[in-house]
C-alpha cells in the first residue's frame, strides 16, 4: 500500500558536541569620547638645591626603554651616565638627551666626575659635552637651571674663552674640562635619574 501519514515530531535527542568557532564579525561603531584626563605638570628647567642629584623630569616610561637605546654606560649614586656613541653640537645633544628623559651631564663631585670619565675614555671619541654653560654671564658656568656650580675640574688655564666664544664645557678623557664653542661636534653622553 501507499506511506501513512506523517506522524508526531519525536522527543528532543541529547546535544551533539561544539561546532568551530565561527568567523569575527566586523568592527563595531567607535565609542563615545571619554573625558579629558588631568592636566599635568608643566615640565622646565629650575634651579634646584645641589643636593638633589637629579632635579629634571622623567616619566616611568622614559626611565626604562628610552634609556636602554644608549649601548654604553655607568652608574654612580643616583645617577646613570649613557651614551649611543655618537656626536653632535651642544644644541643637538640637548635635545638627544631631552627626547630621551634625560639630560646632559651635570657632573656634581668627583665621584660623578670619574664615572663620565670612565665612560669618555671607553668611547675614545676625544671629548664629551657637559651640560653647564656662560651663556648667560661671560665666565659664570651654571647648571641649566641657572644654579652656580658646586663642583669643577678645569684643565690648568681654563676655563679661558679662547677666540671669545667658549661657552659650553667639555670633558677631556683624563677627566679635565675645558671650554668649547659650542657648534662643535662632541660625544652626546645623557645623564638619567637612576
Amino acid at each position: 500500500g501507499s506511506p501513512g501519514a506523517r506522524g508526531p515530531m519525536g522527543m528532543p535527542g541529547t546535544a551533539g558536541s561544539v561546532g568551530p568557532k565561527g568567523d569575527n564579525g566586523s568592527a563595531g561603531e567607535p565609542g563615545p569620547k571619554g573625558d579629558s584626563g588631568p592636566r599635568g605638570e608643566q615640565w622646565a628647567w629650575t634651579a634646584m638645591p645641589a643636593t638633589r642629584p637629579c632635579f629634571y623630569a622623567q616619566t616611568e616610561k622614559s626611565k626604562g626603554w628610552k634609556m636602554e637605546l644608549f649601548l654604553h654606560g655607568q652608574s654612580v649614586g643616583q645617577k646613570v651616565f649613557k651614551t649611543a656613541s655618537f656626536l653632535k653640537p651642544f644644541q643637538e645633544a640637548q635635545q638627544v638627551c631631552a627626547q630621551a628623559g634625560g639630560q646632559l651631564p651635570s657632573p656634581r663631585n668627583a665621584a660623578e666626575n670619574e664615572a663620565l670619565q670612565q665612560l669618555v675614555e671607553f668611547e675614545n671619541k676625544g671629548a664629551a659635552f657637559l651640560s653647564m654653560t656662560d651663556s648667560q654671564t661671560e665666565g659664570r658656568f651654571t647648571y641649566p637651571g641657572g644654579e652656580p656650580l658646586v663642583y669643577s675640574n678645569w684643565n690648568p688655564g681654563e676655563p679661558n674663552n679662547s677666540g671669545g666664544n667658549e661657552h659650553c664645557v667639555e670633558m677631556y678623557t683624563n677627566g679635565k674640562w675645558n671650554d668649547r664653542p659650542c657648534g662643535e661636534k662632541r660625544l652626546v653622553i645623557c645623564e638619567f635619574c637612576a
